[in-house]
C-alpha cells in the first residue's frame, strides 16, 4: 500500500574527506532501491563520531525527504545484525562438540579388556580402522575450527558496524528505481599537521622548501579510494572576535635584573652525521645494478587554492588511509635564494656549522616551525625556525660541518688598579684559529662579543678586534672573511673592563 510506511536500508561508503587541523567533513555515497511509496530509509555506515547536528543528507529532486535524524543503533536492532552470525557459530560449536565427543568414543572402545563376546578378528580390525578414524575426525574438527575463526571475526565486524550511528529519514518515492544518495557530516576523528623539509646540496643551489603533511583518521573504518582535501584552519576553535579590556598605567616596580652573557643564536638541534661504511657482498649470480641511474621518486604535490579564511591542499588521486595509521602527502615545493657560509661561535661551542644565509621575508610564514635539514640527500638533523623579523636576513643550520676545525683559548686575564681614578682594571684577551680543511674556498662567519655594561660607573673598552664589526647595544662582534683551501686564521680579540676598586663586578 502507498500509504504504509516501509523500512528500507542503505549502505553507503567514504568517497571524499576534508581534513582539518583537528576533525575532518566525511563524505558518504552510496545507493538504495526503493519502490513507490513512503519510506522510512534508514542510511548505515555513518562513524560512531558523527556529530548529529552537522549531518547532512543529499537526495535526488524526484524525491522528497523528510526528519532527518542520526541516532545509535537500538538494542534490537544490534542483535539483529549480529543474529545470524552468532547462530552459526552456535552450529558449528554443536558440530565440534559431537565429533570431538565421537572421536573420545571411539578410542574408549578401544579398550577390549573384560569384553569378552569381541572375537579376535573383529577386534584387529577395529584397532586397524581407529587410526584412520580418529585422524578424520580430527581433520573434521579442525575445518569446522578454521571456519568458526572466520565467523568470529565476521562477528567482530558486525559488532563494529552495530556500534556505528545509522542516518534516518522518511522518504517519498514517486516511481521504483534506483536512487543515489550522499551524506555528510564532522567527525573529530581525524587531524594533520605540516612537516616542513629543507633539501640542499650546501653550495649552489640555493633550499628547496617540501611542505608534507602528516594526516591520520580514527574514525573506526578504513577509507579506501578516497579523495581527500586539506584545510589549514580549524573549524573547532572558536571563532568569537576578542575584546579589549581596560589597560591601567601604573608605576613601575623594577625587579632584579640578571645579566645573560648567551647569545643563542645557534639555538638549533642538529644530530651529526654519521659515516656509513657499506659492505658489498658479492654473489655470481646477482643482477650487476651498478651501471643502472636511478633517482628519487618525487609524488605530485596538492593543489593549492587559497580561500576567504584558510588555505585548502587538494590531494591528487584516490587515497587509501587505515584507521590509526600516519599518512605522508606531499603539499608544495618552492625555492629559496640562499648564500652558503660557515658560521662559527666558538665562545659557546667548539664546532663549526654549516647555514643558509636567506631573506627573513622568505620564511616569515614559517615562525617556530620545525625543519628536517637533508644536505645531498643524507639526513644532516632538526633545525627550528624561528627568525627575527626586525633582522633582513636568517641563518638556517644545515649542520655540523666537521672540514673546517676552530680553537679558542683566553691569552690574558691580567687586573691592576689605575691609582688616578680609584678604579680597578682587567684587561681579557682571546685567540681564536679557524682552519679550513677544504679542498676550494669558502666563507666563513664568526659571532664572539664582549660584555655590555649597564652602570656607567662600569667601563667597557674595546682594544682589538681583528677588524670585527661591533654591535654597541649587544656586544656582539661579526667577524666575515673567506679562506682558502688549507688556509689558516687566527682572530684577536682584546678588551678592558674598569670599575670602582671598593666595589666588585661578576666574574665574566
Amino acid at each position: 500500500m502507498k500509504g504504509e510506511l516501509i523500512v528500507m536500508y542503505a549502505d553507503t561508503k567514504v568517497t571524499a574527506a576534508t581534513i582539518y587541523r583537528s576533525g575532518c567533513v566525511v563524505t558518504r555515497k552510496g545507493t538504495v532501491h526503493l519502490p513507490e511509496g513512503r519510506h522510512d530509509l534508514i542510511i548505515r555506515g555513518l562513524s560512531s563520531g558523527a556529530e548529529d547536528m552537522t549531518a547532512r543528507l543529499a537526495l535526488p529532486e524526484s524525491l522528497e525527504g523528510s526528519n532527518v535524524q542520526v541516532r545509535n543503533l537500538t538494542k534490537e536492532e544490534k542483535e539483529e545484525i549480529t543474529k545470524e552470525t552468532e547462530r552459526k557459530i552456535e552450529e558449528l560449536d554443536t558440530r565440534i562438540e559431537l565429533l570431538t565427543g565421537l572421536a573420545e568414543i571411539w578410542k574408549n572402545n578401544a579398550d577390549f579388556t573384560g569384553k569378552e563376546s569381541v572375537n579376535l578378528s573383529e577386534m584387529t580390525d577395529y584397532l586397524e580402522k581407529l587410526p584412520e578414524r580418529i585422524e578424520k575426525l580430527g581433520l573434521e574438527v579442525r575445518e569446522l575450527q578454521l571456519k568458526r575463526a572466520d565467523l568470529q571475526k565476521e562477528l567482530k565486524e558486525k559488532e563494529q558496524e552495530s556500534s556505528r550511528k545509522v542516518m534516518t529519514a522518511q522518504v517519498n518515492v514517486p516511481q521504483e528505481g534506483t536512487y543515489p544518495l550522499e551524506v555528510r557530516y564532522h567527525d573529530a576523528g581525524a587531524y594533520w599537521y605540516p612537516v616542513y623539509e629543507i633539501h640542499t646540496d650546501g653550495e649552489t643551489s640555493g633550499l628547496n622548501l617540501r611542505l608534507r603533511a602528516k594526516l591520520r583518521e580514527m574514525t573506526g573504518e578504513d577509507w579506501n579510494d578516497v579523495k581527500v582535501s586539506l584545510f589549514t584552519g580549524n573549524p573547532s576553535v572558536s571563532g568569537t572576535i576578542p575584546e579589549l579590556n581596560p589597560v591601567h598605567v601604573r608605576f613601575y616596580q623594577p625587579m632584579p635584573r640578571r645579566q645573560n652573557a648567551l647569545m643563542g643564536m645557534m639555538a638549533m638541534s642538529m644530530a651529526k652525521t654519521a659515516a656509513v661504511a657499506e659492505e658489498e657482498i658479492c654473489d655470481e649470480d646477482a643482477v650487476d645494478y651498478s651501471e643502472e641511474q636511478v633517482e628519487e621518486i618525487e609524488a605530485p604535490t596538492a593543489e593549492v587554492k587559497q580561500g576567504e579564511t584558510m588555505t585548502e591542499y587538494e590531494l591528487p588521486g584516490l587515497w587509501n588511509l587505515e584507521k590509526g595509521r600516519d599518512v605522508m602527502a606531499d603539499l608544495s615545493r618552492e625555492t629559496i635564494e640562499a648564500e652558503f657560509h660557515n658560521v662559527i661561535v666558538p665562545k659557546l661551542d667548539a664546532e663549526v656549522f654549516l647555514a643558509a644565509e636567506i631573506k627573513t621575508s622568505s620564511v616569515e610564514h614559517l615562525m617556530n616551525t620545525d625543519a628536517d635539514v637533508y644536505l645531498k640527500g643524507t639526513y644532516a638533523g632538526q633545525v627550528h625556525i624561528h627568525p627575527d623579523l626586525t633582522e633582513k636576513t636568517y641563518d638556517i643550520s644545515l649542520g655540523r660541518d666537521e672540514t673546517v676545525k676552530v680553537k679558542r683559548r683566553q691569552t690574558k686575564n691580567h687586573t691592576s688598579n689605575v691609582l688616578l681614578k680609584g678604579q680597578k682594571k682587567t684587561e681579557y684577551e682571546f685567540e681564536t684559529v679557524i682552519t679550513s680543511r677544504k679542498d676550494k674556498p669558502c666563507k666563513i662567519t664568526v659571532w664572539d662579543q664582549i660584555p655590555v655594561s649597564d652602570d656607567k660607573s662600569i667601563v667597557v673598552e674595546s682594544v682589538e678586534l681583528s677588524k670585527g664589526v661591533l654591535e654597541e647595544k649587544t656586544g656582539k662582534i661579526r667577524y666575515d672573511f673567506e679562506l682558502n683551501p688549507k688556509e689558516s686564521k687566527t682572530l684577536v680579540l682584546n678588551y678592558t673592563v674598569a670599575w670602582p676598586k671598593d666595589k666588585q663586578i661578576q666574574e665574566l
